[in-house]
């Protein structure tokens, strides 16, 4: 029996600061953690398909907390961190905001109906 080989797709490297922002306000709603296990709950709940690296979360959520978006949970220098109300609110907006754009991006991006080749972009755009 011929075994395949599942090829998995390449890691991406996560940088734009509002899809970092999504990812570590939705770790944070699960309870308190630290920049690594931000890092580690990302890379893991993601499948192995998202790479924070350690200087942007810990940049990343110094700023989510002086934004009180989330906060730290009291021990002195412990450096865990949990989701605030305010957060909580902004996280929800975010993700509504990303779910319709998936939605419409899924649209766009998918094969046009094969229908009639004659109704693609060029033809529209043609006056009678």
């Amino acid at each position: 029996m011929a075994r395949t080989s599942r090829r998995r797709a390449p890691a991406l490297r996560i940088r734009d600061r509002k899809d970092v922002d999504l990812l570590l306000l939705a770790v944070a709603r699960e309870g308190a953690a630290n920049g690594r296990e931000f890092i580690d709950l990302v890379l893991e709940r993601s499948g192995g398909a998202f790479v924070l690296s350690e200087r942007s979360v810990y940049h990343q959520l110094h700023r989510l907390r002086n934004d009180r978006l989330i906060r730290d949970t009291g021990r002195a220098g412990a450096g865990r961190f949990v989701l605030t109300p305010l957060g909580e609110r902004i996280l929800s907006s975010r993700v509504r905001d990303r779910r319709a754009f998936s939605r419409g991006l899924e649209r766009v991006l998918a094969d046009p109906p094969a229908d009639d080749p004659a109704d693609g972009p060029a033809e529209r755009g043609r006056s009678g």
